[in-house]
């Protein structure tokens, strides 16, 4: 069999058993990836909520302070009504007064509001807290699996990429940059017998001139609908019987 053939098998078995080890893993990987994600949005969105509540509180203060202002200021205005001479005098002061109350209304509405939603901001923020804790159970949970199934699959996963650099070394660059790509597109694979005169990848009909050369492997030959690489079990056969002879 052409060499080069036999490296391109030998590199899909490979490739393989390293995704069966990386099957195992599951969704592990991508648990841990969103849960992580997941707490740090939750504890940013506290932070924004905490500052939120800081600055409505010194809203509420300076809200208080005017009140307090106005409220002075009206006592002083309705003194002074007492003391007016003139109907223009007591309208200006009335018209003051009136301004005053509406002025202690607003500012009433607003810490009200403010007051309003910092109660909404520490409810998201208590919510939060139970989600950030429950986040980081299954976190720690999901690592502990995570860790262990890469501790089980870790030595067998190294020998294997170890064994793959080595198959990868011997391949032309031209052959393996074609299995690369069509590994990626065929679902992981490239290189297939061929099987009742078609191709095993894609049951294509195989002409029996090119199925004597596939079987006669002096040359490397690929699907002509689906690209993959093509060989012989018949050839492999006959090699391993020469070989045991």
């Amino acid at each position: 069999m052409h060499k080069t053939i036999n490296q391109l098998i030998k590199l899909q078995s490979l490739d393989k058993k390293l995704k069966a080890l990386s099957d195992k893993l599951g969704d592990l990987p991508e648990t841990v990836k969103t849960l992580e994600y997941q707490i740090k949005e939750k504890q940013k969105e506290n932070i924004t909520n905490s500052e939120t509540i800081l600055a409505n509180e010194a809203e509420t203060r300076k809200n208080e302070a005017k009140i307090s202002d106005i409220t002075v200021a009206m006592k002083k205005y309705q003194e002074q009504l007492y003391l007016v001479t003139t109907n223009r005098e007591y309208d200006a002061l009335t018209a003051e007064i009136d301004f005053s109350k509406k002025e202690i209304l607003i500012a009433e509405d607003e810490i009200i509001k403010t007051e309003e939603n910092n109660e909404e901001l520490k409810e998201k923020i208590k919510a939060n807290e139970i989600g950030i804790q429950k986040s980081k159970d299954g976190l720690e949970n999901a690592k502990k699996d995570l860790d262990q199934t890469i501790k089980d699959t870790g030595a067998e996963k190294k020998e294997l990429e170890k064994e793959r650099e080595t198959i990868v070394e011997l391949i032309p660059k031209r052959y393996l940059n074609n299995y690369k790509r069509i590994y990626n597109a065929r679902n992981g694979i490239a290189v297939v017998p061929v099987k009742r005169n078609a191709c095993g990848g894609c049951n294509s009909t195989i002409i029996p001139q090119k199925r004597v050369e596939i079987y006669k492997s002096k040359t490397i030959l690929v699907c002509d609908v689906c690209n993959r690489f093509l060989y012989s079990e018949d050839a492999i056969n006959e090699e391993m019987k020469g070989e045991d002879k």
